[in-house]
Order: C-alpha cells, then sequence, then structure tokens
C-alpha cells in the first residue's frame, strides 16, 4: 500500500478516492490549474500543497514590475545594405511575453555587434530610440551582419504561458518575481508565512522549485525559440550583476549571457565567465530555499522540491544541495535517464518521481494513447529503477481527465504494484552491480549528471512541447539499466587530480566541439597523456560518435593511437587507408546482436592500426571496431539510439573493455529483450520483460551457473527468492 501521489481537484472527490484505492495511493496533491475540496483535505490522506511561490501572488509584480524577472535576447542577425541600420530589437519575440526594458540605461547594459567582423560595435555608434523601441546604427559596412543584444521583462510566466495555451486557460496571464531584489524577496516570505498560517492540512510543502526558470524562449507566434532544461538565462538581475561584480571582481556583460546566439547551451563548453556566474546564483538559491525550507520545517511540515519550472540554481549534484534540507526530491521521469537522475542523487532525502503522461488535454482527449506513453516509458524507467530504486511515484494534472480513459485507469493500477514490489523489496538500496565502475567523461562531469546529450537530430525532431523526448545520442538510456557502478566525471577532475584509481572504464559520448564530447579539452597534453596511460595500464575506453575529437596536430580523434582508428573529415583524403581485418566472432557481439542500429551508415571512420578489429561496417565506414592498447582495450562505436539490442551491445563492450568477460555471467539475463537484478540482502532476484511479446530467458546465479528459464509475459516482471 502507499508509495503513490495521486492529483486531487475538486468537484470529483469521489473519482479521486475511487482512484486512490484502486492505485492504492497515500498523498493527494493539488496540480496548475486545480484546487483540493474540504473533503479531500480533511481525508486520512498525506496531503502535498504545490507552490510556486514567486508566482503564487499577483498583486505585488503589478504594483513592482521593477522586480520582474530579466533576460539578456539578441535580435535576429541583419545584414546592413548601407552605412546605417535600424533593428527592432523584439521584433521576433512573443511581445505577450517580453518587454523592453528602458528603466536601466541601454547604452550601460546593451550591446551591438557586427558579426561579420565580429567585433562590437562602439556605443558612439548606435542609440536606442525608446518612442520606436528602434535601435539606430550609422556607420556600418554594407553587408556585414549586425545583431543588438538587449535586456527585457518577462511579463508572462513561461509555465503560465504553456498552460495557457495547451489548457485554453483564459484567466489573467501569470506573472513570476525575481527574488533577488531584496524587497522582493521580503515580500514572498511574508506572503509565505501566511501562505503556510492558512494550510493547516497541508503536510508536505512542495516547492515547484525556487527562484529561476529553465531557459524557454518564445517567438513572434508564442512557439518555442529557445529551449534549454539547465539553462540560466532567466537569472538576470541588475542588483545580482552589480554583486557580482563585487565578489568576483569583474562585470559580466549582455554578451556573456547571449553568447552569439547560443545562450551557453548546455551542449557548449562552459567559459569561466559562465561557470561563476552559475555558482553565484546556486549560492543565492541554496540561501533562499535554506529560508523557506526553515519556515515549512517551523510549520510542522515537511519540505518537497519539484525539479522543474523554477528549478535553476537548485543543482541536486553541488555539494551545497543538502544544506537546504530538503525531504522529498521530485523529479519529472519519462525514462531510465531521468529516474537516475532522482535515483543516483547522493544525499538522504526521500526520492519520488512524476510519471507521464501528463494529465492534461494534449494526451487526454479523443484520439490520444495515455497508455501507450506510459508502457513505452516505464519499461525504461523500470530498467533503472532495479538499479537504482526510488521511494515513491505519482502523477499530475487534471484527475477528471485521466478518468475517462478506463484502460489507462487498469494500466496504471498494474504500474503501482509493480513499482511497490521493486520498492518494497530492494528496500529502496541499489542492486548488486559487477566489479566495474565507469566514468562518463565530458566537460560538466557531476553537475550534470544524467543530463542527456542531444545532438543535431534534435534540430529535425518533432516533439511535444511538454516533454523534451530526446533525438540524438541515446547512450545514456542504455546505461541507465546496467548492473554497473556509473559516476561523472569532467576534464577539469582529471586536471586537477588525473583519473579516480577505482575507475574500470571512461566513457567520451559526443560530437566535436560540445560539451559532451569535450571540443579544445583534447588539446590538453595532461588529459589525452593521462587517457593513454590509463588504458596502456590496463583501463578500459569506449568512444561514442565523435570522441577526443578536435582538428588539432593532423589528426581528429585526439585518441587515433587508441581506438586504432580516426575520422575523416576533408584534410586527409589523399592518404591512403590501412587495411584491417573485419570478423564477426566476438566477444561484444554474442548474444544474437545481429539486429544492430546505430542510427548512422556513413561514418567516415577509418582504421589507423591494421591489428584493429573491426565489427561492423558500411562498406570501408567503420560503425563498430574494438582495439587493444597495451595492456588495456577500447571500444569505438559510431552512434548508439536506444533500443534492448544496443544496451546489451554497450553492456557487452563495458565487460570487454574492462577485461572482465567471465564476470558478465553473474546476475545475468541470457535474453537481450529482459533484464535480471539481485539484492543481496533480501535474497530477492527480479527477471523483467521490457516487451510487447511473451520472452522466454535463462537467468544464471552469482557464480555464473544456470539458475532458472524464465518464461515472462508482455511486461512482466516476476521475483525469486536465492
Amino acid at each position: 500500500m502507499g508509495r503513490v501521489t495521486l492529483p486531487g481537484e475538486t468537484g470529483v472527490e469521489d473519482i479521486a478516492l475511487d482512484l486512490a484505492k484502486k492505485w492504492k495511493a497515500d498523498v493527494i496533491r493539488d496540480s496548475d490549474g486545480t484546487q483540493l475540496s474540504e473533503k479531500l483535505l480533511s481525508s486520512d490522506f498525506i496531503i502535498y500543497s504545490t507552490i510556486c511561490l514567486v508566482r503564487a501572488e499577483q498583486k505585488y509584480p503589478k504594483q513592482h514590475p521593477e522586480h520582474l524577472p530579466q533576460k539578456f535576447l539578441m535580435s535576429e542577425p541583419m545584414a546592413a545594405r548601407s552605412n546605417v541600420l535600424e533593428i527592432d530589437p523584439i521584433e521576433n519575440y512573443f511581445h505577450e511575453k517580453y518587454k523592453l526594458d528602458t528603466l536601466h540605461d541601454p547604452k550601460d547594459w546593451w550591446q551591438v555587434f557586427d558579426r561579420t567582423a565580429s567585433q562590437e560595435v562602439p556605443k558612439d555608434k548606435w542609440k536606442f530610440d525608446e518612442k520606436s523601441g528602434r535601435v539606430k546604427i550609422k556607420d556600418t559596412i554594407p553587408y556585414h551582419i549586425y545583431t543588438v543584444n538587449f535586456l527585457v521583462w518577462q511579463i508572462w510566466d513561461s509555465t503560465s504561458m504553456y498552460n495557457h495555451l495547451t489548457n485554453n486557460w483564459t484567466g489573467p496571464h501569470i506573472v513570476s518575481i525575481d527574488p533577488y531584489h531584496k524587497q522582493a524577496r521580503e515580500h514572498l516570505m511574508k506572503f509565505f508565512d501566511n501562505w503556510l498560517e492558512t494550510h493547516k492540512h497541508t503536510d508536505v510543502v512542495r516547492l515547484t522549485t525556487l527562484a529561476y526558470h529553465f531557459t524557454l524562449d518564445s517567438d513572434k507566434n508564442g512557439k518555442d525559440k529557445f529551449r534549454d532544461w539547465t539553462g540560466y538565462t532567466d537569472t538576470v538581475s541588475i542588483p545580482a550583476l552589480l554583486d557580482f561584480e563585487k565578489q568576483f571582481g569583474y562585470r559580466l556583460c549582455s554578451e556573456d549571457f547571449v553568447d552569439k546566439g547560443y545562450y551557453n547551451a548546455t551542449h557548449r563548453v562552459p567559459s569561466k565567465r559562465w561557470r561563476d556566474w552559475m555558482a553565484f546564483i546556486h549560492n543565492f538559491v541554496i540561501e533562499f530555499g535554506k529560508e523557506l525550507v526553515e519556515k515549512i520545517h517551523r510549520a510542522g511540515k515537511k519540505a518537497a522540491i519539484f525539479q522543474g519550472d523554477h528549478w535553476i540554481g537548485v543543482e541536486p549534484f553541488r555539494p551545497k544541495f543538502p544544506e537546504m534540507k530538503i525531504d522529498i526530491n521530485i523529479g519529472a521521469c519519462e525514462d531510465g535517464v531521468a529516474l537516475r537522475r532522482i535515483g543516483d542523487s547522493p544525499w538522504n532525502e526521500t526520492k519520488e518521481i512524476r510519471l507521464y503522461p501528463y494529465f492534461f488535454p494534449d494526451v487526454f482527449s479523443e484520439g490520444g494513447n495515455p497508455v501507450e506513453e506510459s508502457i513505452n516509458n516505464w519499461v525504461k524507467i523500470r530498467r533503472a529503477m532495479i538499479r537504482k530504486p526510488v521511494d515513491r511515484i505519482g502523477y499530475g494534472g487534471y484527475l477528471s481527465l485521466a478518468y475517462k480513459f478506463p484502460d489507462f485507469i487498469k494500466h496504471v493500477s498494474w504500474l503501482c504494484d509493480d513499482f511497490r514490489q521493486i520498492r518494497e523489496k530492494s528496500a529502496g538500496k541499489p542492486s548488486q552491480t559487477a566489479p566495474i565502475k565507469v566514468a562518463v567523461l565530458n566537460a560538466w562531469g557531476k553537475l550534470r549528471s544524467w543530463i542527456n546529450n542531444f545532438t543535431p537530430d534534435q534540430h529535425f525532431f518533432v516533439k511535444r512541447p511538454d516533454v523534451i523526448a530526446v533525438a540524438g545520442s541515446y547512450l545514456l538510456e542504455c546505461l541507465s539499466g546496467l548492473p554497473v557502478e556509473i559516476e561523472f566525471i569532467s576534464f577539469d577532475d582529471i586536471l586537477r587530480s588525473g583519473i579516480p584509481s577505482d575507475i574500470s572504464v571512461i566513457i567520451n559520448d559526443g560530437l566535436a566541439n560540445t560539451a559532451w564530447s569535450g571540443d579544445s579539452y583534447w588539446k590538453e597534453p595532461t588529459i589525452v597523456s593521462a587517457i593513454r596511460k590509463f588504458v596502456d595500464t590496463g583501463g578500459g575506453f569506449i568512444g561514442v560518435q565523435q570522441p577526443s575529437a578536435i582538428h588539432y596536430q593532423g589528426r581528429f580523434f585526439q585518441l587515433f593511437d587508441v581506438f586504432g582508428a580516426d575520422k575523416e573529415i576533408g584534410a586527409t583524403v589523399t592518404r591512403a587507408m590501412i587495411k584491417a581485418d573485419r570478423t564477426d566472432k566476438h566477444f561484444i557481439l554474442d548474444d544474437d546482436l545481429a539486429d544492430i542500429d546505430f542510427g548512422i551508415e556513413r561514418s567516415y571512420v577509418y582504421p589507423t592500426d591494421e591489428n584493429l578489429q573491426i565489427l561492423k561496417d558500411n562498406g570501408l565506414h567503420i560503425l563498430l571496431a574494438a582495439n587493444k592498447y597495451g595492456s588495456g582495450r577500447a571500444v569505438y562505436i559510431v552512434g548508439l539510439p536506444f533500443s534492448l539490442t544496443n544496451s546489451r551491445l554497450l553492456h557487452r563492450a563495458i565487460f570487454w573493455s574492462a577485461g572482465k568477460e567471465k564476470d558478465i555471467m553473474r546476475w545475468f539475463s541470457s535474453n537481450k529483450n529482459t533484464d535480471c537484478a539481485y539484492w543481496p540482502d533480501s535474497k530477492s532476484l527480479i527477471v523483467v520483460n521490457s516487451t510487447g511479446e511473451k520472452q522466454t530467458t535463462t537467468v544464471y546465479d552469482g557464480d555464473g551457473k544456470k539458475f532458472k528459464d524464465v518464461v515472462l509475459e508482455p511486461y512482466e516482471s516476476k521475483w525469486f527468492n536465492i
């Protein structure tokens, strides 16, 4: 019983009570656009009350528009056709959401750039006309591209705007305020004191979240223009910029935020200036959150935080996060990566996931198929959950919409029971792992643990705006359900302290010029030397897409000798290609892995070592290869879209590169469409089927001996006591 959070809704109390019984829920919560009636509030359920404090009260921001959130934006690039150019900076942005800041002198904070010449235009060469809202630039060079970096107020909260457009709300536009302003923060604290006093029935305060929204910019039609779930561009205020200058000894400018129009997206290697700003904002957010949590605890309630909406600056993997003393850490969860993002949190709070689909009309309407979306999510979540269990699951939205789909109601009953068994049998502890520790290497390290690596495919992918569905690299999804210990390390970690001695295998997955691959870090002799030594003395290295990639010193893959391969980018087309053997027989290819889909047909990766073993290719294009380097081993994979086959491929590649082939059969399920996990404390074994078809598998015990042949119905999980 329990461990399930159910959304409530006034007027449908009987539905809520019926579903609470069917799903064995112990918590009822409110959601955006819903309220809980007295009948539900006075019930025996634990009550979660949701509040996003910075947008909870609307009278104050209308009286103090100078305390609205701000941000720097860049105008659309325009070509000058004479020596004078006029630009309307906000022309291509949603006017219902943004308003030009004319309170602060544009000459102090705005910048104009000749992007063709990569130069800032001197301030005496441009002026802003407040009446027309246009910037006039003089002495422009014909046919050079110019842009304006400008400062705006955000006059419609991003989440409120999404809810209005998705649910056809007709009420007033909701705005949020920036608590960095001292007066605004004092107001919020007084408001929160009163809120706590008037919410007597509340057991858990669910903060959604604290101060700053993730980056979500809207074009002139109100559609997504730029989105970065970990982006910090919405954290701007003039007082914060001035305090930053006092603390760090230098002033940030608009270009530090605009970043040539890239807006410091997470896939870009962060500059020192950007890292400094992130740390500055994080320190403020933790201080702000700590004050709220102290009030919650004094009121005799527990504090929950939701990793969404205004969650920027929270940074759950930074060491200061536990200073807030959060009781419950909640995250939206649509796959194994999101599950691990919550489950791998190193702190001692209760871990809860909010499942999709959200009970909104974009899915729960005629023609919608919520069961299909839910089961597709759940099989990925469950694969990760049997490695790192969480404590609770839940839903959000309009319960009345979900109730119209009886198949979904029945499906969720099964899902809740499936989850509760995992939580109870595991006691919330990780399952047993192999003696292998995998380090995922990128520019972010622990700070961006379990954040998906988008690739250019994302740009050409049609997705539902409320769910950031991944298109591109799915290696983390493949990795999330594997029985190995996993941590994230950065290149700076290696520069500071070298490679930790307990690491067995390093994975570098990403495209050149991105934070995921590493970009200019691969020019650092200390880094490439340390990794070569690591592999040469027995370590494993797995490179996916364009690992160690930067065009430098005659090579593209800087670890070309470790991989035994390099990539042709047009610089060495006249260089003769070395011949290497192609083989279909290799440990990595066992388990009937004939149906591998790399997502790429032509890699332009070629051998640089005649001893390289090419396992899969397309003509002369290497798709999968294995190489021995000294006492160690390396694997190259051109791409790894998530599938059960590709996850098994990665599983075997990790064990081979670690030199642990003999250990793979311990707590192992022979059928790649199934997985098993073992908890030694309770002597409990689970075997799961992640497909919609009946599966048969042979399960091996901790000694690598056959334990049992298991037959599983579609999506079934079975438990055994060992």
